[in-house]
């Protein structure tokens, strides 16, 4: 403890102690003592008086506090079905699991241990039954980063085979990870002859007329293998001859010595519409994030496009058009609105680029008034999620790697709000979150959509190099486009999934709409899922929240379903219909090889070692020889107001008694 008081306050404390001792002992003339009874009364009053003038100045003292931290060893399990569908699956179900327990009932005795679960999700340690469909190896060095920071981690124990299907490369992430990993090997190292679907890439949403075809045997092929390590794309065109959904099994035949058969088939569901949107895209110059759009839409649209001066097309002949960078100097602004004028309700995306004329395109709406900033140099505007949005439903989850995105490029604007808009997205420049409008929906008398910025075909990309798919960008803009397309007047928009797989619950939200399009819960929205394989139908009652509607329909069995969503708003009777397919997930079959140079990597990475399921007791000795596993003793420093202690009190309390106490002994009292 440290009592860092100023000179001028003890001083002062002592002073005023000193004057109130002496109007009571010596210039007081009643008072009648001895002079070395006098001198400790004296004392005993200054001393008091001048220890409650201090504390009236609330001066704060230091105190140290010190405490020892033992070390945590963390155990970390794969709990994904690939570990036992290798060639030693009957080791792993049975003998290993023997030895594991024990390794883990020895760990526990010898050091404080937390132990974790880890595949779909990073869960506590439970049962280890190598029931989870998919892995996750990121994310769960990004949990235990987070949870222990700060925390004395003798060593994290990870125990996987190394293969991943969701998430970043754990590489990647366990480069700045502060604890040594050391990592168990499961599963089978040694490759064997396998052939596998890896992908199947198709159009979920045809439109009728287009190339399908079920029911018989479509189509057989063979292929020459030329080499040990072969892969190959095959384009096969079906007839899509009449509505509704078709179900089309893609089988690879096995080989001679092939230990797996369980990835060479995959199913798919294809649903055929008679129906089309038509699109325009009207643009400065063709533009790779064209392209990206294009790349979420499916057969249901027909897209058309417009480059600079070309003679735009008739409006009325689409039921969306998007303009990128577009009012410019390379267009033509008349046409350009005069075609709008013609159709007020036709919805527009606008995405706002280093070739839009701001002054133009401010005539085009009334949402926002843009103006040119002072120079013409081009900003990197990053992304981050609104989760204040209320638009459509979007998932939160998606929030980190939006965060991550590469920024975009936006010319200097000044952006002023003239009427109501929803963001989804809001701009970051140079780290500072501006607040301003990056991706932003608005309903004046036309459904309008803006894109502050260019190049979002970088955000694909992106997400591709980290999670190997382009879900959250495909959700975002499919979502956008959908909601654009909605009709206002219709009241409701149902969110499902067009694929859901087999392990994971089967969630759909709604939105109701009242006619001044403002979001309402009052009535009762339910739901009627079909089973178009076996006939079974499910009837459901959607989960009212503060916005929206949510429905969790839980796990369904693999197939092809219908839904038909119906409420009661007023005079008006809602009804929507739609379609989502339910397939077996198999991706944990799709490798099935032990990825050791992986989890050596990770070993490496953070200064911890590399050990193969049956080395667990060198592992235990290993660790128990790791000087860096010990206590830590933390040092801490605070400030706290003095009167606040105890000990004070006591003083006080102690002073005045023993003045009082003379007194009465010495005839005062």
């Amino acid at each position: 403890m440290n009592i860092g008081i100023p000179i001028w306050m003890l001083a002062l404390s002592l002073l005023a102690g000193l004057a109130a001792a002496t109007v009571l002992y010596f210039r007081n003339k009643k008072q009648h003592y001895g002079k070395a009874l006098t001198i400790i009364l004296f004392a005993l009053r200054t001393m008091m008086v001048g220890l409650v003038v201090l504390l009236l100045f609330n001066p704060l003292i230091r105190q140290k506090f010190s405490s020892v931290e033992t070390p945590t060893i963390i155990l970390a399990h794969d709990n994904s079905s690939s570990v036992i569908l290798c060639k030693d699956s009957a080791f792993y179900k049975k003998d290993y699991q023997t030895q594991f327990e024990q390794f883990r009932k020895d760990l526990n005795a010898d050091f404080q241990v937390d132990e974790y679960l880890f595949g779909e999700e990073v869960r506590d340690f439970e049962q280890l039954d190598f029931s989870d469909q998919l892995t996750d190896l990121s994310s769960l060095i990004k949990t235990l980063d987070r949870r222990y920071y700060k925390r004395n981690v003798g060593a994290v124990l990870l125990f996987s085979d190394g293969i991943y299907n969701r998430g970043f490369e754990p590489e990647l992430v366990a480069e700045d990870f502060p604890f040594p990993i050391h990592t168990v090997v499961l599963g089978d190292t040694v490759s064997y002859p396998d052939l596998a679907i890896r992908n199947v890439h198709y159009n979920k949403v045809v439109s009728l007329g287009a190339t399908l075809e079920s029911g018989r045997l479509i189509e057989k092929r063979d292929i020459e293998i030329p080499s040990n390590r072969f892969s190959k794309e095959i384009d096969f065109m079906l007839d899509a001859t009449k509505k509704g959904v078709m179900a089309i099994d893609i089988e690879v035949s096995g080989i001679a010595e092939e230990e797996q058969l369980l990835n060479n088939v995959r199913h798919i569901y294809v649903e055929v519409l008679d129906q089309k949107y038509k699109l325009l895209c009207v643009a400065a110059s063709p533009h790779p994030d064209l392209g990206a759009l294009r790349s979420v839409l499916n057969d249901n649209y027909e897209v058309d496009f417009c480059f600079g001066k070309e003679t735009l097309p008739e409006f009325s002949n689409y039921d969306l058009v998007i303009l990128h960078q577009v009012p410019s100097a390379r267009t033509d602004f008349n046409a350009l609105k005069t075609q709008l004028d013609k159709n007020v309700k036709l919805p527009v995306f606008f995405i706002i680029g280093n070739d839009t004329d701001c002054d133009m395109l401010s005539k085009l709406q009334n949402v926002f008034a843009l103006h040119s900033g002072a120079t013409n140099t081009l900003m990197d505007v990053k992304a981050h999620q609104n989760t204040a949005f209320s638009t459509f439903t979007f998932d939160s989850k998606s929030e980190q790697l939006i965060a991550k995105y590469p920024p975009l490029a936006l010319p200097h604007l000044e952006i002023n709000t003239l009427k109501s808009h929803d963001d989804l997205l809001l701009q970051e420049v140079m780290g500072i979150k501006s607040g301003l409008p990056l991706l932003s929906f608005a309903n004046d008398e036309r459904k309008m959509a803006f894109l502050f910025g260019t190049n979002i075909w970088r955000w694909r990309l992106y997400e591709y190099y980290q999670n190997k798919n382009h879900d959250v960008f495909d959700e975002m803009f499919s979502k956008s486009l959908k909601y654009l397309l909605l009709s206002a007047n219709d009241g409701s928009s149902i969110y499902a999934k067009e694929t859901y797989y087999s392990n994971e619950p089967v969630i759909i939200t709604a939105e109701l709409r009242n006619p001044n399009n403002e979001l309402v819960t009052d009535p009762d929205l339910t739901i009627q899922i079909e089973n178009k394989l076996t006939g079974e139908t499910y009837d459901y009652t959607f989960s009212k929240r503060d916005h929206d509607y949510e429905l969790n329909a839980g796990l369904l069995p693999e197939g092809l379903y219908t839904y038909k969503v119906q409420a009661q708003m007023g005079e008006r009777k809602i009804n929507v219909n739609g379609t989502f397919s339910v397939v077996a997930i198999g991706i944990e079959a799709q490798q099935l090889t032990a990825d050791i140079d992986r989890m050596r990597t990770i070993a490496r990475l953070t200064n911890g070692n590399c050990y193969t399921s049956r080395e667990l007791q060198q592992l235990f000795a290993d660790l128990h020889n790791d000087s860096r596993i010990t206590s830590v003793e933390h040092h801490e420093s605070r400030f706290e107001d003095l009167i606040h202690s105890k000990w004070i009190f006591f003083i006080l309390i102690g002073l005045a008694a023993v003045e009082w106490l003379l007194r009465k002994m010495f005839g005062s009292y």
